[in-house]
């Protein structure tokens, strides 16, 4: 799957919105540690993505200050990871196993999320109906 390049923050908002894992790298095309790590950021989003579930998604911090700003990003390459709209965990430079770790960690739960939320609605409704 291909990475998905965010233009506004408003863009973002929607995609965190609608997928419920997304991996998200801050860069700027001046950076020469951004660069070393992209093809990894690039390599992580075609083997662990899960469509409809799990995206990843970059932008340029200087074309989009507003969510850079949100972000409190102070160092770039950074790399945020976002459960259900909400950041779980992130990570600041270039370092390609910890990068590797935290996208196959959520990859993980976007895999298993499916399995999880149809055993949940399950046990929810037959909870439910006990007390009827």
């Amino acid at each position: 799957m291909s990475i998905i390049d965010i233009k506004t923050k408003a863009q973002f908002d929607d995609l965190i919105r609608k997928t419920p894992y997304v991996a998200l790298q801050a860069h700027a095309t001046w950076c020469g540690p951004c660069k070393a790590i992209s093809p990894f950021f690039t390599k992580f989003a075609t083997s662990l993505s899960v469509p409809d579930k799990y995206t990843f998604a970059r932008f340029d911090t200087d074309d989009v200050p507003d969510l850079a700003f949100e972000l409190g990003i102070r160092s770039i390459p950074a790399f945020f990871f976002f459960e259900n709209g909400d950041k779980a965990n992130d990570l600041t430079g270039p370092n390609p196993p910890a990068l590797q770790k935290a996208a196959e960690d959520l990859s993980t739960k976007a895999k298993a999320g499916g399995d999880a939320v149809s055993a949940t609605t399950t046990t929810t409704a037959a909870h439910s109906s006990s007390h009827l």
